[in-house]
């Protein structure tokens, strides 16, 4: 990578690569909490390049889990909160900025009887986790917010076989709740739902599948950070991702090869791979975002290249992520000159895309969101080039990202 007065020099040219996509962290993170219950040992492969990832295994390493390396996985040997020591100081925990680490982490460690000091980075601080909190108290935690974030003490004691948890807005405080009681017959329902409901889905299946005592899973492919891929691909010439051989149904995000096959691109799935190339004749979209609001940033992106009005619909959960995507998308938009409105009443982006492209360079400065940073790239490398800072925000879902595309 070529760094210029701290930027990260991006330039404009055309795209035809063979690639492979790191694996879901939203499927991982779920079956290594799950695993970490387990009473039986687990295995997990194909995990992800993730800092996601990687905090969620060092925050349950340091709460007593026999977390073993193998080659392309992690096999877990023992559960939580049997792992517990008897020892009375508090144990502090870092699981960075990743909102599943983050909310998945803190209903499990209500498990135990320990205290737990959790101090997440960056906007995790700042993002919705009272309505977790107090649930969490509701069920006999004791939990204080302090400058520190958060002091939790348990065990909770669960004195229903039901238990409602708001999902208006996010999906991750029930699926968190979920996964934790997913052994003490015990069932969440979220209440509210609007977004992200094929990842509860997958939440549901995953509980199914270690309830019948599946002991290794493979993660798939992350869909999420595919749609950055397949955007450039499908922009710029054309790309062939070799470890994707079908579409996950639990992802929301895959619904972009549905939509990419819409706008009239070039789309095949075989046995070598998933492969969409640039083609004539595109059409606009009109869509429901409630279910994939990851997927906003590379739809505005793709439907900003297309001539015609493209309506994307449902986004007010965007102002509750790693940044409010909703503003940053359409300062993209604005930097490079195509039209676009927000109707906060209707919460519908209407954008006037063009396929003529912005010859001059420019230099973007995203804050530290991954999703943000990746549609930055694709903003400059379809147009005039420029410099990129924050990238190593990336590393939260996709750690060589920069180098796959280059």
């Amino acid at each position: 990578m070529q760094l210029k007065n701290s930027l990260f020099n991006v330039e404009p040219q055309g795209f035809s690569k063979d690639i492979k996509v790191p694996s879901s962290k939203s499927y991982a993170n779920r079956a290594i909490i799950l695993a970490s219950l387990s009473k039986e040992s687990v295995e997990i492969f194909n995990l992800p390049l993730s800092h996601d990832v990687t905090n969620l295994i060092s925050c349950l390493r340091l709460i007593g889990l026999k977390i073993i390396d193998i080659e392309d996985g992690i096999r877990i040997e023992n559960s939580f909160p049997e792992c517990e020591s008897k020892e009375d100081s508090i144990i502090k925990l870092l699981p960075g900025d990743g909102g599943t680490t983050t909310r998945f982490l803190i209903p499990l460690l209500s498990l135990g009887s320990r205290t737990y000091n959790v101090e997440p980075s960056g906007r995790m601080r700042d993002r919705p986790i009272s309505d977790l909190l107090e649930s969490l108290v509701d069920l006999g935690a004791s939990v204080s917010q302090c400058d520190s974030w958060l002091t939790l003490n348990g065990p909770i004691s669960p004195d229903s076989r039901f238990l409602n948890i708001d999902a208006s807005k996010t999906t991750q405080h029930a699926t968190a709740m979920a996964l934790a009681l997913a052994f003490n017959n015990v069932e969440v329902h979220p209440v509210d739902m609007s977004y992200s409901t094929s990842y509860w889905e997958m939440t549901k299946d995953l509980i199914k599948e270690f309830l019948k005592g599946k002991k290794s899973f493979i993660v798939p492919v992350d869909f999420s950070s595919m749609s950055y891929v397949l955007a450039l691909g499908a922009d710029l010439g054309r790309v062939r991702v070799k470890n994707c051989f079908e579409v996950d149904r639990f992802q929301s995000d895959s619904i972009f090869v549905k939509i990419l096959r819409e706008m009239n691109y070039n789309v095949s799935l075989s046995s070598t791979g998933l492969e969409v190339e640039k083609s004539n004749n595109l059409r606009t979209v009109d869509f429901d975002c409630s279910d994939c609001p990851d997927l906003v940033p590379t739809l505005a992106f793709i439907c900003s290249r297309v001539d015609g009005i493209s309506k994307l619909k449902n986004l007010s959960v965007l102002k509750y992520k790693e940044s409010d995507r909703l503003f940053e998308v359409q300062k993209l938009l604005d930097l490079y000159e195509i039209e676009n409105s927000y109707d906060a009443k209707e919460d519908t982006l209407l954008i006037h895309g063009r396929s003529k492209r912005t010859d001059s360079r420019k230099d973007i400065f995203p804050p530290d969101d991954h999703r943000i940073v990746m549609v930055s790239y694709l903003f400059l490398r379809a147009n005039g080039g420029g410099g990129l800072s924050s990238i190593e925000s990336v590393t939260k879902s996709f750690a060589n990202f920069f180098e796959l595309l280059s």
